[in-house]
């Protein structure tokens, strides 16, 4: 009994290797626009396509040059003396096979782990290549008047696999780590120190050469071709070729805190310096800058296209394959003795016309307005021409459009809204295959742009805190102003140290601490607007407490969706249901209402019962309720205890933002690089740079080993 009827099995033995190979085609299309455009867009579908075409361009490609080989095989076992002109002509895609297997600039890895099986693909290439050869050495035995032309593509194709292969192999950790000591100990002549001396005792020479020296005569080790004091405007704000060449500056020291290194004292001083200059739209644009560059390190074919030897490579494939096309045109028009297939001569002319349009794509919309491109034409014009024409020449150019270097998103996810979310579709089939609880929670996320004011928040916190000593300690007598008509409590009296005492400690437990505050902030967020003699004081406030629930809801978000980003302290999820099941029993009871279940949540007969059910529960709603007593008093008496309330709300947010920061991996960070990017990343780098984080703690051995004297 055949399965398979015959003529199911000629019509795909007579299209098998058709459509393989327009598949593999239309998989180069996808990774290079979703290569770049994933890392501007969360949305989980680019992702889902992404990953989908890259794991399966390289199986078609290689599925496509086994049948052409099996092809040409089986033709010459059966005594063929020549090959006929569209056997010919299928040879001829074994080449554009192979420049497949290469794969697009935008996208190299898909993800960090792809950078380390380097040595998988140059097995590949060696595997594929020698397919690819036996193809070509067939051909060219049936004296194939494409030989030619062949020859010239299998070239392309091979230099395209290979700088995927090299380029795998710069971005594996091992070589980065190697590239930061290189960098440091090469002569003054290399690329990537052209511009930038090493360090020097004297402070006038530091000057001259474009570094910053800080009020004490102590010199920092600023990696910057320019002295920022020059080219401050007089709104504070410095131009976008100033943070262009700052971010480049910063990016051996970005590279050495993803990798998780230890780094100098001299890195973390002389950033300090430079970041107290900048204005915090120009700080977050900087980093911005710094983790793009780190995108294209990580991804994409960058650390070879920039380069020389890369510049000219992919001037040669383009011209080579421009040549082709006209050469392959000119033999069509020229052999009209021998017959081709439309169908496999238009495949032919479309491999070859999208093989061109591709580069320009890639060169036009993604080379030239890349960064890295922008940073080396102005380090190349600025000591060949003036300032003033550089910048004009600099103005002339295309430039990656503001905001489409990561997401600018922050994902929300509120306990209260979570446990009100009814449940979804087919439940159980979802509950049966294990991806209910995941999906309950993703449907609940909500996106939403990082405002400007928690930025201008978030920095001027961490610049407050980067000038203490111990800017961590519970007695510090530094305070701080997040909402406005509030004081702030230089030292914590005895009713905020019960209050702190109630949630549990952030070091030693930081998943159960988060979700205490967060159903203390939600809580409170809820009901501070209801009573009449607070609610013109609250809506006051309000627009000021938007940013310390954005906070709140970003920090559960991380703690529920991607517990990963945590490398310690993880949320117990086993407590976590039982919080949110008997959350989502008490709205119930009131009919829905998440405000009666807050109001219920305060009333002393109803929380002491959590005492020895749930103790996290009890502890928040305890919190809520003396929180309410102590400021709705001073709001009464003083008008300013909201104020008061919300700001040691947003203080404390702010220190358990801090903290998650601090506990997450390099590693990570530069995962969710590849995702749209993720806030979190850009606090954690903006604290580096305030040197508050613990990769700039060496020893004075270690430091000779990173320093080239």
């Amino acid at each position: 009994m055949e399965v398979i009827p015959p003529r199911f099995r000629k019509l795909w033995k007579d299209w098998d290797l058709r459509v393989t190979v327009l598949l593999s085609l239309i998989f180069q299309i996808i990774l290079i626009v979703l290569g770049h455009r994933r890392r501007f867009d969360s949305k989980i579908w680019i992702r889902i396509v992404a990953w989908s075409a890259y794991l399966a361009a390289d199986s078609v490609a290689t599925f496509s040059l086994g049948i052409l080989s099996g092809n040409l095989t089986d033709l010459f076992d059966e005594h063929a003396k020549s090959l006929d002109a569209n056997t010919e002509l299928e040879a001829f895609w074994a080449p554009f096979l192979l420049l497949h297997l290469g794969g697009p600039d935008t996208i190299t890895a898909y993800a960090l782990e792809d950078n380390e099986l380097w040595l998988r693909h140059l097995l590949g290439l060696i595997v594929q290549t020698s397919i690819a050869f036996y193809v070509f050495l067939m051909a060219l035995t049936g004296g194939s008047r494409l030989s030619i032309l062949s020859s010239l593509m299998f070239v392309v194709g091979l230099i395209k696999f290979g700088e995927r292969t090299w380029v795998l192999r710069s971005a594996s950790k091992e070589k980065l780590r190697q590239s930061m000591f290189t960098s440091t100990s090469s002569p003054r002549s290399s690329s990537s120190y052209r511009d930038i001396d090493l360090f020097r005792d004297q402070n006038e020479i530091k000057n001259e050469e474009g570094y910053i020296t800080r009020p004490t005569g102590m010199v920092s080790e600023v990696q910057l071709p320019v002295d920022l004091s020059v080219y401050v405007n007089s709104n504070g704000s410095i131009s976008d070729e100033e943070k262009l060449l700052t971010a480049y500056g910063f990016l051996r020291l970005t590279k050495g805190l993803f990798l998780d290194a230890v780094l100098s004292s001299r890195d973390r001083d002389g950033s300090k310096t430079v970041f107290r200059y900048l204005s915090f739209q120009d700080a977050f644009q900087v980093i911005e800058m710094e983790l793009g560059l780190l995108y294209d390190l990580l991804y994409t074919k960058a650390p070879l296209l920039y380069t020389l030897w890369g510049l000219a490579l992919r001037l040669l494939t383009f011209f080579v394959t421009c040549c082709v096309l006209v050469l392959f045109t000119f033999f069509q028009q020229s052999q009209k003795q021998k017959y081709y297939s439309k169908v496999d001569l238009s495949i032919t002319f479309l491999l070859l016309v999208v093989a061109i349009i591709l580069e320009i794509y890639s060169a036009v919309f993604m080379v030239i307005p890349s960064d890295q491109f922008l940073i080396s034409f102005i380090r190349r014009n600025n000591s060949n021409v003036s300032t003033s024409t550089s910048r004009f020449t600099l103005s002339c150019l295309p430039s990656v459009p503001k905001g489409r270097r990561w997401s600018h998103e922050m994902c929300q996810l509120s306990l209260l809204k979570f446990v009100a979310v009814e449940p979804l579709p087919f439940h159980k089939i979802l509950k049966l295959l294990g991806i209910d609880k995941t999906l309950e929670k993703r449907w609940c996320v909500a996106h939403e742009k990082v405002p400007e004011d928690l930025k201008q928040a978030i920095f001027r916190f961490f610049n407050q805190k980067g000038t203490e000593r111990k800017p961590w300690e519970s007695n510090s007598k530094a305070s701080f102003i997040m909402v406005p008509g509030a004081q702030g409590n230089n030292v914590d009296d005895d009713d905020d140290k019960s209050i702190s005492e109630a949630a549990p400690k952030l070091e030693d437990d930081p998943g159960n601490s988060i979700l205490c505050w967060h159903i203390i902030t939600e809580v409170l967020h809820r009901l501070d607007g209801e009573p009449e003699e607070t609610r013109e004081q609250f809506e006051a406030i309000a627009v000021h407490c938007d940013p310390i629930m954005q906070i709140s809801r970003y920090v559960f978000y991380l703690l529920v969706v991607h517990p990963s980003m945590f490398s310690i302290g993880v949320l117990d999820l086993s407590s976590f249901e039982d919080t949110v099941h008997r959350v989502r029993n008490e709205i119930r009871r009131n009919t829905n209402s998440t405000s009666d279940v807050c109001g219920d949540l305060v009333k002393e007969e109803r929380y002491t019962k959590f005492r020895s059910t749930d103790r996290l529960l009890y502890d928040a709603s305890r919190t809520v309720t003396h929180l309410r007593k102590k400021y709705g008093e001073q709001a009464r008496a003083q008008g300013q205890g909201l104020a008061e309330k919300w700001n040691k709300l947003g203080c404390t947010w702010l220190k358990i933002l801090a903290f998650a920061a601090t506990k997450s991996k390099g590693s990570q960070h530069g995962q969710q690089l590849r995702r749209g990017g993720e806030f979190l990343t850009h606090v954690w780098l903006l604290m580096a740079h305030f040197g508050m984080i613990d990769h700039f703690q060496i020893s004075e051995l270690q430091l000779t080993r990173l320093y080239f004297y």
